[in-house]
């Protein structure tokens, strides 16, 4: 893509193993950083992502969804069968010339397929692996699977949110915990590549998503570890009372000593001029809406560069970069091991 090779992550190869959002976007932001990106999903089980409410039954209804042509534009697209010992051996040698792993899978699920954290850390000493999970790699809570609404729960969050007896989750599925790890893992892998230039070791980076919306609330869990909680106050905080809503006839306004602002919705600020300028949603080279770049370089443009790819489009690019001989490739693809369609349709 021009222009890569001024960004600040040329020629960094990261293996994307992540689902839905966590790890998506990690590698998402890595990838506009300059890395190149290899998305991998399995036949039997591709991205979650890739299922959606809507899709027109007998199309290609995997490569359509909205959800997940948002968070991976311009990833390479490897449809590869992990739970084959071929396909393992494939990921393997594909990782001989990675810099970066990231993986949110349940944890243990790595082990299953024969990918053990410690016998990769032992492989590829220089790998930098992001292993990105609900409550973390060790602890009584390890092997807990859980979504941002129940992650807001257990990192105290939705205690805090609202105001009278019940809490308040953001949403179902895609919650404010799933869209903020990925600014922590991005600066986390930043950083380990940066230890790895100066002793030539990779490293494992544990993520736990409740940890990290826990450290979100800062002063909040501070106070109440000193044994002064916050209430739920919704809108009405005692010390501020100037500061309030209130309903203007049109929506609702925040009011403020000596200003306002109305409360936009997403209909609203989707439409706003200051939204249209800004960079947290851009559009893909086809039109599409695009997951953004939270951040702008004062000497470059960043910009999305390419759209999704249809699952499994590169499978024979990326092997074949990956030092696979063609008749190799051709028998992984008929053994079933590589894959253009989910397996079962």
């Amino acid at each position: 893509m021009p222009g890569d090779a001024a960004l600040p992550l040329a020629g960094i190869r990261v293996v994307d193993l992540g689902w839905i959002t966590a790890g998506a976007a990690s590698s998402t932001l890595l990838l506009d950083l300059g890395a190149d990106v290899v998305k991998v999903e399995g036949p039997g089980a591709p991205d979650p992502f890739r299922r959606w409410d809507g899709a027109e039954p007998g199309s290609d209804w995997w490569n359509r969804s909205p959800f997940f042509n948002f968070t991976n534009r311009g990833k390479h697209s490897l449809c590869l069968d992990l739970k084959d010992p071929r396909g393992r051996e494939a990921l393997l040698r594909l990782l001989e010339g990675a810099d970066v792993l990231v993986e949110n899978f349940r944890r243990g699920v790595m082990a299953a397929f024969g990918l053990d954290i410690a016998m990769l850390r032992q492989r590829f000493p220089r790998l930098v692996i992001a292993s990105i999970s609900s409550q973390g790699e060790t602890g009584p809570d390890r092997d807990m699977v859980s979504f941002g609404s129940t992650l807001e729960a257990t990192a105290g969050l939705a205690a805090l949110t609202g105001a009278g007896e019940a809490p308040v989750i953001t949403g179902r599925d895609v919650n404010y915990p799933d869209q903020v790890v990925c600014l922590f893992a991005a600066g986390a892998i930043c950083a380990a590549l940066l230890e790895r230039g100066r002793t030539g070791q990779g490293a494992h980076l544990d993520l736990s998503q409740r940890e990290l919306t826990s450290f979100l609330l800062g002063e909040e869990l501070i106070a109440a570890a000193a044994g002064a909680p916050s209430p739920r106050r919704g809108n009405a905080d005692p010390a501020e009372p100037e500061e309030r809503l209130v309903a203007d006839g049109a929506g609702w306004r925040v009011e403020w000593p000596g200003g306002s602002a109305p409360v936009r919705d997403g209909v609203a600020l989707a439409a706003a001029e200051d939204f249209a300028r800004g960079t947290a949603v851009l559009r893909s080279p086809d039109g599409t809406p695009a997951k953004g770049i939270p951040f702008r370089f004062a000497n470059r443009t960043l910009a999305v560069q390419d759209s999704c790819h249809d699952l499994g489009t590169d499978n024979r690019a990326v092997l074949a970069a990956a030092g696979f001989a063609p008749e190799e490739i051709t028998a992984l693809e008929a053994a079933g091991v590589l894959a253009t369609a989910p397996r079962g349709g």
